[in-house]
């Protein structure tokens, strides 16, 4: 067995020898089976990334992997994505390992487990990674991050490909390819896999999340709160948009080979769609978007939901800013393009 391990990354030069260091430590490459290659792709980078992944080789080469750096221009964590599946990975990959530059492992036997859990199921496509917020190992914690963690566990997805770390079969990925200029490129990607390319509305479950929690990921401040949900809000709308222009074509088969046409052959194919499908308009944001967190509980408890709703009024709250600035955007040119 083959396996990738693709690091997308964007301005990480902070984080990328961190990452290189862990993954040199995870037993998956350390016991020198399945044979490993690792990808650090420089997404678009205004900063040394690629520079500083070169000078952390080493710690990957330690293991008997060989690693590969990738500094490419234009940017865009979909636009990469798409050439580490199909120009940058050999033929004779069987697994395909994401995962990005900025987080932790919450041990060493992190990515041997999600393999193993990849072989032992062979009706599963995908193991997702089980993501935690790193406020989560304080051993205290503020008022802050006890809002913010309870907040995350009552409305985080399930069994749904995040993408920071996520294992995928190498037959799951080869056929799809993504709108080069989206910015939900872990949402897209769930669609595509979960519906065979646009071509049937439920295939069941294909994507689990792994039994444990494999990787932490930065709880973000306030402020950087809103840009980060501002882009949730951009790439999820720009996605249900595009989701509702392939299902209208009533494709026979898998959209994959055909988006890759469109990026190729008309690369504002994406803007187009949004500037038809926004239009006139001077709302964009549909309810069950800005509402999110308030429905996120309706089938549980009475009383599990009452007791979620002071939370969930915070988060909305939380939301509107970010939502303000997201409409503004898609009503922009290069809606598409944001980052």
């Amino acid at each position: 067995m083959t396996i990738a391990v693709c690091i997308l990354g964007k301005d990480e030069a902070a984080n990328i020898g961190k990452m290189v260091a862990q993954l040199g430590r995870q037993t998956l490459l350390r016991s020198h089976e399945p044979r490993i290659e690792v990808h650090v792709v420089a997404n678009g980078c205004t900063d040394n990334t690629a520079d500083v992944a070169r000078q952390h080789a080493g710690r990957i080469e330690s293991t008997g992997a060989r690693m590969m750096v990738h500094d490419i221009h234009p940017g865009g964590k979909s636009r990469a994505w798409n050439r580490m599946v199909h120009e940058f990975a050999g033929a004779d990959i069987d697994h395909f390992i994401f995962i990005d530059a900025d987080v932790d492992f919450t041990d060493d036997f992190v990515l041997d487990e999600m393999a193993s859990k990849l072989e032992r199921r062979p009706d599963l496509e995908v193991c997702a990674g089980y993501p935690l917020k790193d406020a989560s190992a304080k051993p205290r914690k503020n008022l802050y991050d006890r809002l913010s963690l309870a907040l995350s566990r009552e409305t985080r997805h399930i069994d749904a490909i995040a993408g920071s770390l996520y294992i995928a079969r190498e037959t799951a990925l080869r056929d799809i390819w993504l709108p080069d200029d989206t910015p939900a490129e872990d949402g897209f990607l769930n669609a595509m896999i979960n519906t065979a390319g646009f071509t049937r509305a439920d295939r069941g479950r294909v994507v689990e999340e792994h039994d444990r929690p494999t990787h932490y990921y930065e709880q973000l401040s306030p402020i950087d709160f809103v840009a980060h949900e501002r882009r949730l809000i951009v790439g999820t709308i720009i996605n249900r948009w595009i989701f509702e222009y392939l299902w209208g074509l009533k494709l026979e088969r898998p959209a994959g080979p055909l988006i890759n046409e469109f990026n190729q052959s008309d690369p504002g194919w994406v803007e187009k769609i949004i500037r038809e499908r926004s239009g006139s308009k001077r709302w964009l944001i549909p309810n069950a978007i800005l509402f999110a967190r308030l429905t996120a509980n309706q089938n549980r408890p009475l009383w599990r939901r009452l007791a979620f709703l002071p939370l969930a009024l915070a988060g909305t709250a939380m939301t509107i800013p970010p939502a303000l600035t997201a409409n503004r955007r898609l009503k922009a040119a290069g809606a598409a393009a944001v980052w």
